[in-house]
């Protein structure tokens, strides 16, 4: 007589599969990835935002505090005294949100602000953001007034670059 063999297959899957994992790790990769480029952009924003500011009521510090006189001297007038408080002072050496370079120029009539240390993303935002500037150079090309969006962005590629606004 035949006897009847029974299997038990019973078996319960416990944990994931090595599928789901993996699927898993990259909805959560991509997740982690878009919240840091929300956050560069937003990052960025800030800065270019910051900087025009800074770039406005450094000129406008200037302006007044020389408005009596015929001349802003020649060389550097950087005076901390003038500068925004949220520009980074140490010693002598001012610095912006990108640590770039910040200086203020006399040149008789005319004095210049340079910024320096901003990125290629900025800079077009940067240079255009004001049009009473009797001059703008970027990374030492004199631009034609006002700077239009085109111009700026061909001249703002060098990875870090370096604007200096002059005024009178």
């Amino acid at each position: 007589m035949k006897k009847a063999v029974t299997i038990n297959n019973h078996f319960k899957q416990t944990g994931a599969s090595l599928m789901e994992a993996l699927a898993f790790i990259i909805i959560s990769l991509l997740v982690v990835g878009g919240a840091v480029a929300m956050w560069s952009m937003t990052s960025n924003g800030g800065k270019e935002n910051a900087a025009m500011n800074q770039i406005v009521s450094i000129q406008m510090s200037y302006r007044g505090a020389y408005s009596g006189q015929s001349t802003y001297g020649s060389g550097d007038i950087t005076d901390t005294q003038k500068l925004p408080s949220d520009l980074k002072v140490s010693g002598t050496t001012v610095t912006n949100g990108w640590n770039g370079t910040v200086a203020v120029t006399g040149a008789g009539a005319t004095f210049t602000i340079t910024w320096g240390g901003v990125p290629n993303v900025s800079c077009p935002k940067i240079a255009i953001s004001k049009s009473d500037w009797s001059a703008v150079s970027i990374n030492g090309t004199s631009q034609t007034l006002p700077v239009s969006t085109a111009a700026a962005t061909a001249a703002c590629n060098a990875g870090t670059n370096t604007l200096v606004f002059t005024s009178n």
